[in-house]
């Protein structure tokens, strides 16, 4: 098993994210790993519930409203885990306001310099007719004001648009898009190593890029809550 560098955390801290996965892939473990360890370096995390998530609950203090949220960012808590309402429209309304009194917060004296990740799990679930204003904002001018963001889901195709053409890190557990979409969005090289990542003893590596055409595979990698070489669990 592999360790994940600061190098490696401090990107997600910087830059725009994208982690899709289906299911039992890593991706949960993974991203609350990666949150976990960009907190330990300095950033303020929000983590966006939609499922109400036991699995995240250890990543800050749990909020219902966008002005629960908003109290906590008053008080400067540096971890935040947002659970949404159950249905479409009051969940997408939610995230709208709480990124928009976000957004307005920190141009203002004393947040300014407060560097935020904006987790998003299961993105798909805020997007409507294709669009979601809360996500335009964060990928297309949070990162100018501190603020970038990390969408989760479990297929390419559920993505929104603006999030996967924005983010530098994008990180590929097992995914089930047909491998004819996959070519078409410039990933051949991934659909030629698919019977390597749907094989079950391959099951926990991931593939991933940091920006430009580089993209490497890594191994699975153990679970270790603090440490300058963040682990993570084959979970």
């Amino acid at each position: 098993m592999a360790a994940l560098t600061g190098t490696f955390i401090e990107s997600f801290k910087k830059r725009h994210s994208v982690v899709l996965g289906i299911t039992r892939s890593g991706k949960t473990v993974f991203t609350a790993k990666v949150l976990q360890g960009v907190q330990e370096i300095g950033a303020h995390t929000i983590f966006v519930d939609p499922k109400h998530d036991q699995a995240f609950a250890h990543l800050g203090t749990i909020c219902h409203t966008p002005i629960e949220v908003y109290n906590q960012l008053l008080l400067k808590n540096p971890a935040i885990v947002f659970r949404t309402p159950g249905t479409s429209d009051e969940r997408v309304a939610a995230l709208d306001r709480m990124v928009e009194l976000l957004f307005s917060l920190q141009r203002s004296s004393g947040f300014k310099r407060i560097r935020r990740v904006i987790a998003i799990d299961e993105v798909q679930l805020f997007v409507k007719k294709g669009n979601s204003r809360a996500i335009e904002m964060i990928y297309t001018i949070g990162a100018g004001i501190g603020i970038v963001g990390m969408a989760l889901t479990q297929r390419i195709q559920l993505l929104n648009e603006t999030a996967w053409s924005q983010s530098d890190n994008k990180v590929i557990f097992r995914i089930e898009d047909r491998s004819e979409y996959l070519r078409s969005r410039n990933l051949d090289h991934y659909v030629d190593q698919l019977d390597f990542f749907t094989d079950p003893m391959n099951k926990y590596y991931f593939y991933y890029t940091q920006g430009g055409s580089r993209w490497r595979t890594h191994e699975p990698v153990s679970l270790l809550d603090r440490s300058k070489n963040l682990n993570l669990s084959r979970y």
